[in-house]
């Protein structure tokens, strides 16, 4: 019998033994990101064998230091990391059209390049709360924010309760550090090696010969 095992946690020299839908997977990436439709068979399969889930979520737009280090920080929290990651049209619905940076699935299997994730799955709204009512993980792991000081208000803290789960807050592992200042320092520095020259014409008054 296969058993349903994360790809670090039971492995042999060549291929990885997932059995999340009932089939042998061969080691690579792209298998472990989860359709929405399999989460709930994933579950089951993983609280079979005894596997404490952990669920976190966000946009994972130019990954940087400090998310990765809020996903390991998450992943010491049970036995499997499930990782949701928004689609483009959940981010494009709260941070406008011109994001995100990166494709879906660019940061989909981008995580999974990061020992501490598991699994990934793509979120098809801006809301977590349908993932949530799928996975039913064990524990929830959301960002300490000003915009989610009354977490427990929320439906997605109704729907963990509810499935037996827990929330744990982490604080953000990096303060200083923020997809939104990367973007705009990547900004300043190419506009600054725009602009060099003509910043250099401006220092002298226009005059005719």
């Amino acid at each position: 019998m296969i058993r349903c095992s994360p790809y670090h946690i039971s492995a042999s020299t060549d291929t990885f033994i997932l059995s999340v839908f009932g089939r042998v997977m061969e080691k690579g990436l792209k298998e472990r990101i989860v359709p929405q439709s399999d989460l709930t068979e994933l579950s089951e399969k993983l609280k079979e064998e005894g596997k404490k889930i952990v669920f976190t979520a966000g946009a994972w737009d130019m990954l940087h230091v400090g998310q990765a280090r809020y996903l390991k920080e998450a992943r010491s929290h049970g036995d499997v990391l499930v990782v949701g990651t928004s689609s483009n049209i959940a981010i494009r619905k709260v941070k406008g059209p011109e994001r995100p940076i990166l494709d879906e699935k660019v940061r989909a299997e981008m995580l999974l390049h990061l020992k501490c994730v598991d699994f990934v799955t793509i979120l098809p709204e801006p809301s977590c709360q349908p993932t949530l009512a799928l996975l039913k993980p064990d524990v929830y792991i959301t960002v300490k924010e000003d915009w989610n000081v009354h977490y427990k208000d929320s439906k997605e803290y109704k729907t963990v309760t509810k499935n037996g789960g827990k929330i744990v807050v982490v604080d953000r592992q990096s303060p200083y550090i923020s997809t939104t200042k990367i973007m705009e320092r990547v900004v300043s520095c190419h506009l600054g090696g725009v602009f060099k020259d003509y910043m250099q014409i401006r220092k002298k008054p226009l005059k005719e010969k």
